[in-house]
C-alpha cells in the first residue's frame, strides 16, 4: 500500500491563507441583543466521556495555567497557577509547556526554562495539583556551541515501551548551509528515557532544510505526523509558515509535505486537538493575543472553525491533551499539600486491549479470564478468553461466544461472563440483552454453545433487581447457586444438578450498599460475599464486602475496612471483580477493572490483578490498586497436577 505521505502529497494539501483579522467570537443572545455574547455551551450529561485541558503560560513564563474544555470548543480558565517555575540555569522561566500522561497514569510536564538555557524543565503528578519535585534536565549543557533549548515536548512510543521528548535548538556550528543574520538555525532534536531518570544522546529528529521551532508529534492512524512553525525573517516582516512532516515511526525519518498548513501569519505554537476522525490545529497568533482553530477530518482539507471555539484570552503557547471529566472537574477547588509528592505508577494491566468484568477460574493447572469486551457505551457483542500458567503471563486463546451469530434471543449488550466446570462440562454464563444466558463446551476454550435456546433469566426477573452480573458457585454438598443482580438488592437462584435448571424462585439478599457484581466463595468454613458499589462510570466504584455462615445469607459486614478495593492515585474506578485461590495455598488473587490508562473511563476498561489476603481473624485487608501483585521477573503461582508448585 502507498504510503499516507504519498497520497496526500498526490491529493495536493491546501494552504491556509489566513485572514490576520480573523479570531475566535462567540454567539450573541438573540433575546437581548445588548447583553453580552455568551461563549458556547455544551451539554452536561450526567456521566461525560471526554474533557480536555490546555496547558498555557502568561507573560514571559509565569507558570502553569490550565484551561477546561467538555467539548473542546467552549474553554473556561481555572484561574490559578498550578506549579510556578524554580529551576533553570539563566531566568527560571515557564514557557510552552507540555504536559503528557502516560500508561502508568503519571502526568509528565516539560517546559522552556529560559531564552539561553541549555536544557529544560521536568516535574510530574497524578492529578496536577501535587508535583514532585522540579528537575532541570540538562539535554545540552554539555555541547559546545548551544544557545536554546526551546518548547519540549514528550510522547510515549508503544512500539519501543519509552517516552520520546522533542525540543528546538540551535547550536553553532551546525547546519551552516542555513547561518543568517535574518534568524536563528534551529532543528528539532530528541531523547528517548523509560523513566526520566536516564536518557539517551541526543540527536536530530527533524531537518527540513530549514529553521524551525515549536514542534508537535502526534500519532495517526499507524504513522506519525509532526507540525512544527518555520522560523521568521522579522526584520523583512516574513512570517514562516506552519509546516508539517510525515513518519512510519516516531523517530523518522521524517518526510516534509510540500505545502505548509498555514502561511503568511505571524503564528506559531501549534498544537492538535483530536475527537474521533476529526482534527483541530490550534495556532498562537502571538503577536495579537489570540487563538486560530482550523479542522479537519482527512488531512486533505481545513475549514477555519475559530468562530466556533473560545480559548481563554490571554494566554499562550498552549498545549492540548485528553483528561479524565472527573478529574477536570476536581481541578476547579483542588488545593495541593504543599509538599513535593512522587508520583506512584499504576501497575500494568494484564489483558491486552479495554477489558471489563473479569471473571478468573482455574481448570487443571491453567488459569482463565474471560471478561467483557469493551465498546463504546457497552454496546459489547462477543466474549473471549485468556489463559495463563501462572497469572504473570497471559495468553489471548479466542473468541468463545458471539451472541450477535450464536444466540436467537439477543444480539447486543454481552457482559459480565463467568465459567464454572462440573463433571468435566463447562457452563458459561453470561450477560445479553439485560439477560442471563447459560451456554455449554467439552472445554473452557469451548466454543460455548447456547444451552437453552432461550434466557435462563429472563429480563426481570427477581427481587428489586436488574438481570445482569451472574455468579455461578458450587459448594461443598455439590449444591450449586448462581448469583446475579443490579440495583437495590443481589438475588441467587439454586441451580438443579443439570446446571441450566432454575431450582425454585429466587432469593433475595441484602448487602450494604449493594449496585452489582457480587461474588461468592468459601474459606474456613464461612461464606463470602462481595460487591460492586457506585457506578461502572465513576472514579468510586469500589468493593464492600461482608461473611455468613450460609449461602443464602444474612450477611455481616465490618464496621472499619468494608471497602476493601477502591480508588488510589491515577487507578480509579477499581470494581467489578472476581476471585481466585490458588489450588493448595491459602493464597488469594482479585481480577477487577480500572479505568483505562491513560486514557479510559466507564467504557474504556482494563483488567488489572491484586493479592488478597486476611488477617488472623478471617477479614479480607484493603488493598492497593497501586500494588502489583509480582514484580518483574517473577514466576507467579504456576500449577502440576492442579496444585501449586510453591504449597
Amino acid at each position: 500500500m502507498p504510503r499516507l505521505s504519498q497520497i496526500l502529497t498526490a491529493l495536493a494539501v491546501p494552504v491556509l491563507y489566513l485572514s490576520c483579522t480573523a479570531s475566535a467570537q462567540v454567539a450573541p443572545d438573540p433575546s437581548n441583543p445588548s447583553a453580552p455574547a455568551k461563549s458556547p455551551q455544551a451539554a452536561h450529561p450526567k456521566w461525560q466521556s471526554d474533557a480536555w485541558l490546555m496547558t498555557s503560560f502568561r507573560g514571559k513564563g509565569d507558570g502553569l495555567h490550565l484551561a477546561v474544555s467538555e467539548d473542546g470548543k467552549a474553554w473556561r480558565d481555572l484561574d490559578r497557577i498550578f506549579l510556578k517555575p524554580t529551576v533553570g540555569i539563566g531566568s527560571g522561566l515557564m514557557r510552552d509547556p507540555h504536559l503528557l500522561r502516560g500508561p502508568d497514569g503519571i502526568f509528565r510536564l516539560v517546559w522552556t526554562t529560559g531564552w539561553k538555557d541549555k536544557g529544560i524543565g521536568y516535574a510530574s503528578s497524578v492529578d496536577l495539583v501535587n508535583w514532585s519535585e522540579q528537575k532541570y534536565l540538562p539535554l545540552f549543557e554539555d555541547v559546545p556551541g548551544t544557545k536554546t533549548a526551546w518548547a519540549p515536548e514528550t510522547v510515549y512510543d508503544e512500539a519501543s515501551g519509552q517516552y520520546v521528548i522533542t525540543w528546538s535548538s540551535d547550536i553553532e556550528g551546525r547546519f551552516p548551509q542555513t547561518v543568517s543574520d535574518e534568524r536563528m538555525n534551529h532543528r528539532t532534536y530528541y531523547v528517548t528515557t523509560r523513566d526520566f531518570q536516564s536518557f539517551s544522546k541526543p540527536q536530530v529528529l527533524i531537518d527540513p532544510g530549514f529553521d524551525h521551532i515549536d514542534t508537535t508529534l502526534n500519532k495517526v492512524g499507524k504513522q506519525w505526523i509532526a507540525v512544527f512553525k518555520e522560523g521568521d525573517r522579522q526584520r523583512r516582516k516574513a512570517w514562516g509558515a506552519l509546516r508539517w512532516a510525515v513518519a512510519d515511526n516516531v523517530l523518522g525519518p521524517y518526510e516534509l509535505m510540500p505545502q505548509p498548513l498555514v502561511q503568511g501569519q505571524r503564528a506559531e505554537g501549534p498544537t492538535l486537538l483530536r475527537q474521533g476522525d476529526t482534527t483541530r490545529l490550534f495556532v498562537d497568533f502571538y503577536s495579537d493575543g489570540r487563538y486560530g482553530v482550523y479542522q479537519t477530518s482527512d488531512w486533505k482539507s481545513w475549514t477555519d472553525v475559530s468562530a466556533e471555539v473560545s480559548v481563554v484570552k490571554g494566554q499562550r503557547h498552549g498545549t492540548i491533551l485528553w483528561v479524565p471529566p472527573w478529574l477536570a472537574t476536581n481541578l476547579a477547588t483542588a488545593q495541593p499539600t504543599g509538599a513535593a509528592v512522587t508520583p506512584q505508577p499504576a501497575p500494568p494491566p494484564v489483558l491486552e486491549g479495554f477489558t471489563a468484568d473479569p471473571s478468573i477460574r482455574v481448570f487443571g493447572d491453567t488459569y482463565y479470564l474471560y471478561p467483557t469486551s469493551d465498546k463504546p457505551h457497552w454496546q459489547t457483542t462477543d466474549f473471549s478468553v485468556w489463559s495463563s500458567k501462572n497469572l504473570v503471563d497471559w495468553k489471548k486463546e479466542k473468541m468463545v461466544l458471539d451472541v450477535a451469530r450464536d444466540l436467537k434471543w439477543a444480539n447486543i449488550e454481552a457482559w459480565a461472563p463467568d465459567a464454572i466446570e462440573r463433571n468435566g462440562q463447562y457452563y458459561f454464563y453470561f450477560c445479553a440483552a439485560q439477560r442471563i444466558g447459560v451456554a455449554t463446551a467439552k472445554s473452557p476454550l469451548g466454543p460455548f454453545r447456547d444451552a437453552l435456546g432461550a434466557p435462563l433469566i429472563q429480563k426481570g426477573s427477581g427481587l428489586h433487581t436488574n438481570t445482569i452480573d451472574p455468579y455461578p458457585f458450587i459448594d461443598d454438598d455439590g449444591q450449586a447457586y448462581l448469583y446475579y443482580g443490579n440495583g437495590r438488592i443481589a438475588n441467587v437462584y439454586k441451580l438443579k444438578p443439570d446446571m441450566v435448571t432454575l431450582d425454585g424462585p429466587p432469593v433475595g439478599i441484602p448487602l450494604n450498599q449493594f449496585r452489582e457484581g457480587i461474588v461468592v466463595f468459601k474459606r474456613g468454613g464461612k461464606y463470602y460475599f462481595m460487591w460492586s458499589i457506585d457506578d461502572a462510570r465513576s472514579p468510586d466504584y469500589r468493593v464492600g464486602w461482608g461473611v455468613a455462615d450460609s449461602p443464602l445469607g444474612p450477611l455481616r459486614s465490618p464496621e472499619n475496612n468494608f471497602i476493601v478495593l477502591q480508588k488510589h492515585g491515577a487507578a480509579v474506578g477499581t470494581a467489578h471483580h472476581s476471585v481466585v485461590n490458588v489450588p493448595g495455598t491459602d493464597r488469594w488473587y482479585v481480577a477487577y477493572h480500572r479505568h483505562a490508562l491513560p486514557q479510559g473511563g466507564g467504557y474504556q476498561r482494563q483488567t488489572v490483578l491484586a493479592r488478597m489476603t486476611f488477617d488472623a481473624a478471617g477479614n479480607i485487608e484493603p488493598m492497593d490498586p497501586l500494588a502489583a501483585p509480582f514484580k518483574p521477573g517473577d514466576r507467579g503461582e504456576p500449577l502440576v497436577n492442579g496444585r501449586a508448585v510453591n504449597p
